[in-house]
Parts: structure tokens; C-alpha cells; sequence
């Protein structure tokens, strides 16, 4: 059993600890500080618990999720609509982390598709040849990439120490550094509503995974020990996400620097330099910013770096590959739950179900390469991720599984609150795209309107 709960551990904090880690969640701890961090941290464990009422429901009932959502909570509607926002989330994870080896080999973006179905196939082959040992498969995939994750930030703080010399590049850098343990930050509440939504997005909530972990995980395991556990690397790697881009951002504003004064740099390559690092310094001051338009800043560092900064390839390739890992856990574990939810519900063999949903994430990160697709489909988790994940947690409230049943009640409350409100600023955007990409997101609820006609036909 100890041997379970290390490899659940394991596996929970692969799962959680994904792209959102480094594209986002770096932004609110410079620019809330210790105050950001501290209202990450009671997300989280408002997360934890929501994780914990979901595992626990299947492990002690030993339901299927299906099976649970028709017989004891009566929606079994619910599953379609956590299914396809699973899909959404894969295939915003496939390329986004895909996107990390386009920058780190310096790849024509032309090759992105064929990237991304390279990941995918990757993630599809480590699954298939573990077969009946998939928990040990992901979990140790899960620890190598939290050594590399951490050794990747302790080496990039040790370059950037030793590199970085200009005297602003190194006054932007302490200021970037320090601003992740400054008490003193100020707060705008709608940084703090986009700051609770990423955490909750990046926890791995409204996807329906839990449920599916809880159905397989032994009966004597305990899942305190074990989320005390993820609570504990959560923290430690989102801090180490924090630190290497600060100090990935003091190093990117010397190679700007550098670069602007060198005469023999082309006009036109000076001013990308610049707008890029204007990115960059957007995204470590300004919390008011949407992370639907900073998603993609953090890969302004590479191209700042490239041959502007001494042992620039080094810094790029632990920079994107740390990325890379860090999608790769979350892909395969979506795959997996993904795979196993679409084979009860569609009564498919294993290989079929995982195939079904490895294409159709290959799909949706195939049209995201155009970019009007691409901020539709980000749109989706920042506008109704609150509201899926509310709606996940609905089955908790039954009297069969729940005893908590006022503090789910008053959970979901707030997290329908939290999502009205990232809804209505989608639908008060300028761009049609964020408007539509709203819409998607409430597409994903229509399935819900079927569920008496899933119930008279189960009968």
C-alpha cells in the first residue's frame, strides 16, 4: 500500500502540474506575490477537497463513473459534457506543449501538426505497452519529469547568476525575483478571478478524471496522505515554474539589450526583440491582462535568448523541454481516463476508446494552428472551466456518497459565481472570436438537456 499511495502521488501531481504551471500560473505569483501565492493555495486545497469527494465516491462505491452518474446521481448526461471538455483540454495541452519543441530545435511552425501527432503517438505507444501497468508507467514518467522540472530550475538560476551582467538586465531580474516573495503586491479582482480559474484549470478539475482514478484505487488506500502529498510538490514545482521565469526574463532582457546595440542586428530583428520583451514585461507587471493573451508570451523567451545570450541553446532546450514533460503527463493521463470513460460509456475495447479520443485531440490541436481557432478554443476553459467543474461536483451532493454536503453546496455556489462572472467578460469582449469561443463553451452543456432520455433509455 505505501508502494500505491507513492505511485498515486505520483501520478496525481503529473497530472496537475502541466503546461497552465508554466504559461500561466508564473504571471500571478510575480505580480500578486505572496498574496497570489496564498490565494493559490486555498484554491488548491478547495480543489483538493472537491478531489477528494470524487476519487472517494468511486473507490468506496466501486462504480465506474458512468455507472455512478446513472444510478446514484442520476446524470448520466454529466459524463458527455466532462467528456468534451477532456477533449478540449488534450488538445489544447498537445500543442501547447508541442509547441515547446518547435521553439527548442528552432522547427518551422509548418511542422507543428506533425509534432503534435508525434506526442500523441508517444503518449498512445508508453500506454499500450504498459497494458495492466499503467499507474507504474505514468508515475514514473511523472517523477522524472518533476527531477527534470527542478533541475531545470536550479540550473537556470545558476546561468542567469553567472551571465546576466548588464546593470538593468540584472536590476529587472532581482525585481522579477523578488516580486514573487513580496507580502506587499496589490490585488485587482480581476486578476485574482483569472488567477483562482487557472488553478482550477490547472488542478485538473471538470474533465471527470477523479472519479475515474477513484474507480480503480485500492479500498485501503489512504487519499489524505496521498493529496497531502501532491499539495506538498504542487507547491514546490509551481514555485520553481515562478522562479525560472523570472530568472529566464532578467537573462532575456540582457540578450535584448545586446541586441539592440549591435549595429550589424537587422532594423526588423531589433524591433521584434523589443516587442517581444514589451511582451515579456507586460506579463510580469500587468495581472489585468487576460491569460488568454498571455498564454503565449512565455514563448517570447526563447527567441529573445537565441543567439543573444551566451549558452542561449542550453537555457532553451530545459526551458521547452521542461514544458514538453510537463504536457506529456497530463496527455497521457488524459488519454487514459479519457479512453477509459469512452469505453464504458461506448462499450469499446481499451485500444479502440484510447484511439477515438488520441484522434479527436489530435484534431482539435491540428485546427488550433489557425490562430482565430486557436483563442476560440482557449476561450473555453477561461469563460466556463468554473462552471464544468462546478457541475462535476454536482454528484457529491447525493446522500449515498456525501456528508459534506453543505460544504460541496457552498463550493459549487462560488465556483458558479466565479464562472458567470469569466462568462459575462467573454461575452463583453471586443473580438468576435472570444464571443464565439464563449459560445463553444456552452455548447459543451447541451448534452445535459438529453439526460431524461438516457435515463428512460438505460430503463
Amino acid at each position: 500500500m505505501r508502494k500505491v499511495s507513492f505511485l498515486m502521488a505520483f501520478l496525481i501531481t503529473g497530472y496537475i502540474l502541466g503546461i497552465w504551471n508554466f504559461l500561466i500560473l508564473p504571471k500571478y505569483y510575480i505580480t500578486f506575490g505572496l498574496r497570489g501565492s496564498l490565494i493559490a493555495l486555498v484554491t488548491m486545497l478547495v480543489a483538493l477537497f472537491l478531489i477528494f469527494g470524487e476519487a472517494e465516491s468511486t473507490r468506496k462505491t466501486r462504480y465506474l463513473i458512468y455507472e455512478l452518474f446513472f444510478k446514484v446521481a442520476r446524470t448520466p448526461a454529466l459524463i458527455f459534457t466532462l467528456l468534451t471538455f477532456l477533449l478540449v483540454m488534450l488538445g489544447i495541452t498537445t500543442y501547447y506543449s508541442s509547441y515547446g519543441i518547435v521553439y527548442a530545435f528552432d522547427i518551422p511552425q509548418g511542422y507543428l501538426p506533425a509534432i503534435t501527432l508525434g506526442t500523441l503517438l508517444l503518449a498512445m505507444i508508453l500506454l499500450v505497452l504498459a497494458k495492466g501497468r499503467t499507474l507504474e508507467v505514468i508515475s514514473v514518467l511523472s517523477i522524472l519529469f518533476i527531477l527534470f522540472a527542478v533541475t531545470s530550475a536550479v540550473f537556470i538560476r545558476d546561468q542567469a547568476l553567472s551571465t546576466v551582467r548588464a546593470p538593468q538586465a540584472v536590476r529587472y531580474m532581482e525585481n522579477a525575483v523578488s516580486a514573487i516573495t513580496s507580502p506587499g503586491a496589490p490585488l485587482t479582482f480581476r486578476g485574482v478571478v483569472y488567477l483562482i480559474v487557472s488553478v482550477l484549470i490547472s488542478s485538473g478539475l471538470g474533465a471527470g478524471v477523479y472519479y475515474v482514478v477513484g474507480s480503480f484505487a485500492p479500498e485501503d488506500l489512504d487519499l489524505r496522505k496521498v493529496l497531502a502529498g501532491v499539495l506538498l510538490l504542487q507547491v514546490i514545482l509551481s514555485f520553481a515554474a515562478a522562479f525560472t521565469v523570472a530568472y529566464s526574463l532578467g537573462t532575456a532582457y540582457q540578450g535584448f539589450g545586446r541586441a539592440f546595440r549591435n549595429p550589424s542586428v537587422p532594423a526588423e530583428e531589433s524591433m521584434s526583440l523589443f516587442l517581444k520583451f514589451q511582451n515579456l514585461k507586460e506579463y510580469t507587471t500587468n495581472s489585468e491582462k487576460s491569460p488568454i493573451n498571455s498564454i503565449e508570451v512565455f514563448y517570447s523567451i526563447p527567441y529573445v535568448l537565441r543567439g543573444n545570450v551566451p549558452n542561449a541553446g542550453r537555457l532553451i532546450y530545459l526551458l521547452m523541454f521542461s514544458l514538453y514533460f510537463a504536457g506529456l503527463t497530463t496527455i497521457i493521463v488524459l488519454l487514459e481516463m479519457g479512453g477509459q470513460m469512452l469505453s464504458e460509456v461506448m462499450q469499446l475495447r481499451r485500444g479502440t476508446s484510447l484511439t477515438v479520443v488520441a484522434l479527436l485531440g489530435f484534431l482539435l490541436s491540428a485546427v488550433m494552428m489557425v490562430a482565430e481557432v486557436r483563442v476560440m478554443f482557449l476561450v473555453v476553459p477561461f469563460s466556463v472551466g468554473a462552471i464544468v467543474v462546478a457541475l462535476e461536483a454536482y454528484p457529491l451532493l447525493s446522500s449515498e456518497l456525501e456528508k459534506n454536503s453543505i460544504a460541496v453546496g457552498a463550493t459549487m455556489v462560488l465556483l458558479l459565481i466565479v464562472g458567470l462572472y469569466t462568462l459575462y467578460n467573454s461575452f463583453r469582449a471586443s473580438t468576435s472570436t472570444v464571443k464565439l469561443g464563449a459560445i463553444i463553451g456552452l455548447v459543451l452543456f447541451v448534452p445535459l438537456f438529453m439526460n431524461g432520455v438516457l435515463l428512460r433509455g438505460r430503463r
